[in-house]
C-alpha cells in the first residue's frame, strides 16, 4: 500500500519528468515536493491536473493508496502546523478529520487539537464548546491527565474573557485532577500552578499569587526546566514589585535574566533587562536604570521588536519626567507613539505623561484633555489600577480649580465602576 505522495512520485519517475515539469502552471515545485513527501495535501483541482499531466486516470492515481495512511498523515500535518503556531492553517485539516472519523486516531484527540486552535485564534465560543465535549469524554474514560489538561484550557478561555474568578475555579479543578494521576505530570501541574499565580495576581491576591508561583518554581526546578523557571521568576519579580518588596523583585528579575542569558534567548533577555531597569529606577538608581533602558531600546530596535521598543521608550519617558526633564519626556512619548499599536495600554501611558507635563507647565485644559484620553484608553484595555490612578489625578485637577462638582462626579464614577468590575470578577457579591 502507498501513500498518495508516494504514488505521485512513483508515476512521475516512471514518466521521467522532474518536479519542476510536473509543477509547471499548476503550483510551485516546492509544493510538489511537499505533496510527494506527504507534508502537504493537494486540492482536488491540483490532484486532477496532476493526474492529467501524468497521463493516468484519477482512479489509477488513487488505486492502492492507503487512505488510512492518508488520514494519519493529515493528522500529523495538522499537529505540525499547531507546533509551528500556524493554528489558522490547521483548523480546516482538523475539521476535515472530524467529519470523516477513523479508528486510527482518537476523535477526542482531534477535538482537543481543534479546540486548542480555536483558542489560539480567538474563537472562544467554539473552543469552549469543544473543550467541554472533550472534558465529558475524558470523565467517561477516567482519564485524569486529559481532564486536567482540558480544565487548564477551559480556564484559559475564561482568562481571555477576563473572567478571572471562573478561570481560577477551572484551574483549581484541573490541579485536583492532576493530583489523581498515578504518575505525576510535573510540567502539567507546574503550568497550572503558574496560571493560578497569574490569575491571583490579576485579582489582587498577591500573597496567594506568590505561593502558587513558588509552587510552580519548585516543580520546574525539580526537573531542571530552565525556560519555564525563567518565566516563573519573572512572575515572582512582578508580584514582589507590586508588593513594593523591591529587593526581592530585583533579585528574581536578575535570576530570570541569568537563566535566559544562559539559554541564549536574546529577546527575552532584553525584555528582562528593561524590567530590571524599571526596578532600578523604583529603587532610586536612576543613572543605572537610564543606561539599561537605552541599551535595551537599541537592542530591541536591532531585533525589529517595534512594540517592545515602544514600551521601553515610554518607561524611559517616565524616568525623564521624574527627573523634571519635561521636553525630553515629551519627545520620547512622541517617538514611542509611532512604534505602538493604536489600541495599546502604553498609549494610555503616553497620554498620562503628556497630561503630567501639561500640569507641570500650568496648561490645565491640556492636562485635563490628556488625562481623560489616558483614562479612556486604560478603561478600554481593562487596566483598572492605571485607570483608577489617572481618574484620581483628574479629580485633583478639578479640585485645584475649585470645580468640586466635577471632582465629586469623577470620584463617584470611580467607585461605581470599580465595584462593577469586582462584581463581574466574583470578588464582591
Amino acid at each position: 500500500m502507498f501513500s498518495l505522495g508516494q504514488r505521485i512520485r512513483e508515476l512521475r519517475m516512471k514518466k521521467g519528468i522532474t518536479q519542476i515539469d510536473l509543477a509547471k502552471g499548476l503550483c510551485t515545485p516546492s509544493m510538489i515536493s511537499q505533496i510527494e513527501s506527504d507534508r502537504a495535501r493537494p486540492s482536488y483541482k491540483i490532484l486532477f491536473a496532476v493526474a492529467e499531466r501524468l497521463e493516468v486516470p484519477l482512479e489509477k492515481l488513487l488505486s492502492d493508496v492507503d487512505l488510512n495512511l492518508e488520514y494519519v498523515s493529515t493528522y500529523k500535518m495538522a499537529r505540525a502546523m499547531v507546533a509551528a503556531k500556524e493554528h489558522s492553517s490547521a483548523i480546516p485539516l482538523l475539521k476535515e478529520l472530524l467529519e470523516t472519523p477513523r479508528t486510527q486516531i482518537s476523535t477526542m484527540d482531534i477535538m482537543f487539537e481543534l479546540a486548542d486552535c480555536y483558542l489560539h485564534t480567538g474563537q472562544l465560543p467554539e473552543a469552549e464548546k469543544l473543550f467541554n465535549q472533550v472534558y465529558e469524554l475524558s470523565i467517561l474514560r477516567q482519564d485524569h491527565q486529559q481532564q486536567a489538561l482540558t480544565l487548564k484550557n477551559i480556564g484559559l478561555v475564561e482568562f481571555r474573557r477576563k473572567r478571572y474568578q471562573l478561570a481560577a475555579y477551572q484551574w483549581h479543578k484541573g490541579l485536583e485532577e492532576a493530583d489523581k494521576m498515578e504518575e505525576q505530570d510535573v510540567f502539567l501541574k507546574a503550568s497550572i500552578l503558574f496560571n493560578l499565580g497569574l490569575v491571583h495576581s490579576k485579582l489582587g491576591n498577591l500573597t496567594e499569587a506568590l505561593d502558587y508561583y513558588n509552587g510552580a518554581s519548585g516543580l520546574y526546578e525539580s526537573v531542571g526546566s530552565l525556560y519555564e523557571i525563567g518565566h516563573v521568576y519573572m512572575g515572582l519579580g512582578m508580584s514582589y514589585k507590586r508588593l513594593n518588596d523591591l529587593e526581592k523583585a530585583s533579585d528574581y528579575s536578575e535570576r530570570a535574566t541569568a537563566i535566559f542569558n544562559g539559554l541564549d534567548n536574546v529577546l527575552m533577555t532584553v525584555k528582562l533587562q528593561v524590567t530590571c531597569a524599571v526596578l532600578q529606577a523604583d529603587k532610586g538608581m536612576v543613572e543605572e536604570a537610564e543606561a539599561m533602558l537605552e541599551q535595551g531600546i537599541a537592542k530591541l530596535k536591532e531585533l525589529g521588536q517595534k512594540e517592545e521598543m515602544g514600551m521601553a521608550i515610554v518607561e524611559l519617558a517616565k524616568l525623564r519626567l521624574q527627573q523634571g526633564d519635561l521636553q525630553r519626556a515629551a519627545e520620547l512619548c512622541r517617538d514611542a507613539r509611532g512604534w505602538l499599536p493604536e489600541l495599546h495600554m502604553y498609549q494610555g501611558w503616553i497620554n498620562r505623561i503628556h497630561g503630567q507635563i501639561a500640569k507641570a507647565r500650568n496648561q490645565r485644559d491640556e492636562a485635563i484633555r490628556r488625562y481623560q484620553m489616558a483614562a479612556d484608553c486604560f478603561k478600554h484595555m481593562d487596566a483598572i489600577t492605571e485607570w483608577d490612578d489617572t481618574m484620581y489625578d483628574l479629580a485633583e485637577l478639578y479640585l485645584e480649580a475649585d470645580d468640586y462638582k466635577r471632582a465629586f462626579g469623577i470620584t463617584k464614577e470611580v467607585r461605581g465602576y470599580s465595584r462593577l468590575i469586582l462584581e463581574e470578577r466574583g470578588i464582591v457579591l
